[in-house]
């Protein structure tokens, strides 16, 4: 690979790898999309890493169909060289994708897909979050701790609320209802007959650590001091 000389067009300025899926930012740089997604979702930063331009978390990425298939040209014209083909990217997640997964959130197989999505980029995670799914996952706790059940995909629906990070507002509203939240992931701490019952309660930890800290931030957003809420 070191012999090979790559076009500098088809290196990603972030990852400095050939692109995979090539999205232009509006700032006018293109980058791989997986790192430039990390850069503004995970890492939270909100400027262009190549012109220091602002660039907006929610601002469109707009797909290199072009660049794309250049580079898959140029890896298919190389491959005696040892270079393998770029794929073509799946289409994007969409919100009625989601809420299709949703509405049958009775069938485990829903749930490992949401999960399974939900851990594959960052694009997804944000699309998640869009459709409601944080907020669906704690009702399906919550519902299964009101009828005493043990349901399939209570492990699935806490790693999802891991991964799906719940925005301060909306989190705000869902501990309006918080002593049900907490009680259900109290409850299944409490029992040992689940399926993988220790990747379950190690996830209802992480969940309830979270739910406990946000509920003494919503106390302190509340009170008297106007700066606890910009502090949170």
């Amino acid at each position: 690979m070191d012999e090979i000389e790559v076009p500098q067009y088809f290196i990603c300025p972030i990852s400095l790898q050939i692109m995979k899926d090539p999205v232009t930012a509006i700032t006018g740089i293109t980058y791989d999309r997986e790192s430039i997604e990390q850069w503004l979702f995970t890492n939270k930063n909100t400027t262009c890493p190549v012109s220091n331009q602002p660039l907006p978390r929610d601002s469109d990425l707009t797909p290199n169909h072009t660049l794309r298939r250049l580079i898959q040209a140029w890896c298919t014209q190389n491959a005696s060289l040892g270079i393998v083909r770029i794929p073509t990217p799946k289409s994007p997640l969409n919100k009625i994708q989601v809420l299709k997964l949703l509405k049958d959130l009775n069938d485990p197989k829903s749930l490992l897909q949401l999960e399974l999505l939900a851990a594959e980029s960052e694009r997804n995670k944000k699309c998640l979050l869009e459709a409601g799914v944080p907020r669906a996952m704690i009702m399906f706790i919550v519902n299964c701790y009101k009828k005493g059940q043990i349901q399939k995909g209570l492990e699935e629906a806490l790693s999802i609320l891991q991964f799906v990070k719940i925005p301060r507002e909306e989190c705000a509203i869902l501990l309006k209802d918080n002593d049900q939240i907490l009680d259900s992931l109290a409850w299944l701490l409490s029992h040992d007959e689940m399926e993988n019952s220790i990747a379950v309660k190690s996830h209802a930890v992480q969940v309830l650590k979270k739910s406990s800290a946000r509920t003494t931030c919503v106390a302190f957003s509340r009170g008297s001091n106007p700066r606890s809420s910009k502090q949170w």
